[in-house]
């Protein structure tokens, strides 16, 4: 029942985060978790959030009719490569909102559990008011080199090239770091400051940005708290809640390079907070997100 990512259509992102209905059970979907987007302590935590927004709008917006706004999800324990199982329970369907539950089951064991609101495009808005766009300069073009780390500079419009050590995850994706310091420098901000990284992110393909595309962006890029931190330490998620904020159609928006700030401003405990927005070139507000997790050195 699981879908077979080499004989689905479309962009290797789009192959590796399909869902398939099982006809024989209500609100049950599966999916294959694919080892190209690994992080360094397994599948990337944004990725698989990813799948969860697919089997959601499924199930509640399989026309489009509804917009994924609210999805928080809790990781119970790491998934490994292979076949998933995802039960949607919708709690609620009404006139403008709709909230339902996804249990995400591997070998018969809960791996994640989430709770997702959607709602109703054209809701009418007492007021608006957004971030602006933070100042990173234009994004690469799609067609632009990717030079090496070590040769890269800001002001040059360019990618990195991934080099040996980096997850799988950050070959499947192009990024231009504009924001905050490099990872492992051992930089401790100073007393109340946040640190920071970020930059422009691409794709090698034609993506859609729709909703599973931006969750997957709100955990893609390496965290801020390594810039922290002297050696390599993990990080692995125990919650992400992402809100998205612009009206992201199932058939998404056309492609285009997404601008992603991330941001820590506690580290306690052996517990880390991220905050991230994504931006379009425009300055569309693509998300907000937050996530928790653990800040462990690494034997």
């Amino acid at each position: 029942m699981s879908p077979d990512p080499h004989a689905l259509a479309g962009t290797v992102f789009s192959r590796a985060t399909a869902v398939r209905r099982d006809p024989a059970v209500d609100g049950r979907y599966a999916a294959h978790v694919d080892a190209g987007w690994d992080a360094p302590t397994g599948p990337n935590g944004g990725y698989l959030a990813a799948i969860v927004v697919r089997a959601v709008e499924a199930e509640l917006a399989p026309a489009g009719e509804r917009r994924l706004r609210s999805l928080t999800i809790h990781y119970l324990r790491g998934p490994k490569v292979g076949p998933l199982q995802l039960d949607v329970r919708v709690l609620r369907a009404g006139r403008r909102t709709a909230t339902a539950t996804v249990t995400v089951l591997q070998d018969d064991r809960e791996v994640m559990v989430a709770i997702a609101a959607l709602a109703v495009p054209g809701l009418e808005a007492a007021a608006t008011w957004a971030p602006a766009l933070p100042d990173a300069g234009p994004p690469p073009a799609p067609d632009a080199p990717a030079v090496p780390m070590a040769d890269y500079r800001r002001d040059a419009a360019a990618w990195i090239a991934p080099f040996e050590g980096m997850p799988p995850i950050t070959s499947q994706l192009r990024m231009s770091p504009r924001l905050g310091g490099l990872p492992f420098s051992g930089r401790m901000p100073r007393d109340g400051a946040a640190v920071e990284t970020g930059g422009w992110i691409g794709s090698p393909e034609d993506q859609q940005i729709d909703a599973a595309y931006v969750a997957q962006l709100t955990d893609f890029w390496w965290p801020p708290s390594f810039e922290a931190v002297s050696r390599p330490a993990a990080l692995p998620t125990i919650d992400l809640t992402i809100h998205f904020r612009a009206d992201l159609p199932s058939g998404g928006l056309p492609a285009a390079p997404v601008l992603g700030r991330y941001r820590s401003t506690t580290a306690e405990g052996g517990l880390v907070e991220e905050d991230a927005t994504l931006f379009l070139p425009d300055g569309t507000l693509l998300a907000h997100s937050r996530q928790l997790a653990l800040l462990a050195p690494v034997a």
